[in-house]
């Protein structure tokens, strides 16, 4: 109780407030992504960074102006380890192919589409088990865990049109609560943006991909502090 009461819940609705708008405003001008992407190719594509951008930026903003310390960064306390991650992911979903209805070659499109949702998840995880996550100092990880759930489900209302695929937004909440507790524990652990915005991209698909890249994580996380001799 005593960390609750040192948090600047003010800063943090501030933050959210902030967050919000910026959400909603960008996703009123056109999309940069492919405005980019028209300039060397004539396909268009459903992928919309603008949002992303934009909490990007919100994030960047108060973590430079307000007295929230950073302490994660891009591959935290272990590089190699934090590499491993996706590495692994690409790998995987490079080998096994993602049929896609561009006449890419799956696997090329794999690797494309890969890359590209793990930089979207990159943006978002600076911002939900980024910023957020710090902003709440030292109060329980579940805790963390719940509040940054919360706050990301919510968020979604202003990006998707509806949440039928999900059972209903209700479902979606609880979705995003339990799988922000994975996440806020990836990144405690590592300190690394890289392993939660991987994992995060494990959501592309359901297959054995998933399954074996979420197993190999979660092996690499219960064992993160061990040292590679150790381990060998």
């Amino acid at each position: 109780m005593n960390e609750i009461k040192k948090i600047n819940w003010k800063k943090i609705v501030l933050f959210y407030g902030v967050i919000m708008v910026a959400t909603y405003f960008s996703r009123k001008v056109p999309n940069i992504l492919n405005i980019i992407i028209k300039q060397f190719t004539d396909l268009k594509f459903s992928w919309n960074f603008n949002h992303a951008i934009a909490i990007l930026i919100v994030s960047f903003l108060f973590y430079k102006y307000s007295k929230v310390k950073q302490e994660f960064s891009v591959f935290g306390n272990n590089t190699f380890k934090s590499i491993l991650f996706p590495v692994i992911l690409l790998l995987g979903y490079t080998i096994y192919g993602i049929e896609n209805d561009y006449g890419f070659n799956e696997h090329l499109w794999a690797l494309i589409f890969c890359l590209v949702t793990l930089v979207y998840d990159m943006m978002e995880e600076y911002t939900w088990r980024g910023y957020l996550v710090e902003s709440l100092g030292k109060i329980n990880l579940i805790i963390k865990s719940v509040i940054s759930g919360f706050f990301w489900a919510f968020w979604h209302l202003l990006i998707f049109k509806d949440f039928e695929q999900y059972g209903g937004f209700g479902v979606f909440i609880i979705f995003c609560v339990v799988f922000s507790l994975i996440l806020t524990f990836s990144v405690s652990k590592t300190k690394a943006f890289i392993v939660p915005a991987t994992i995060h991209a494990l959501l592309i698909k359901t297959n054995i991909v998933t399954l074996v890249c979420f197993v190999i994580f979660l092996v690499i996380l219960l064992t993160w502090d061990r040292k590679i001799s150790k381990e060998l």
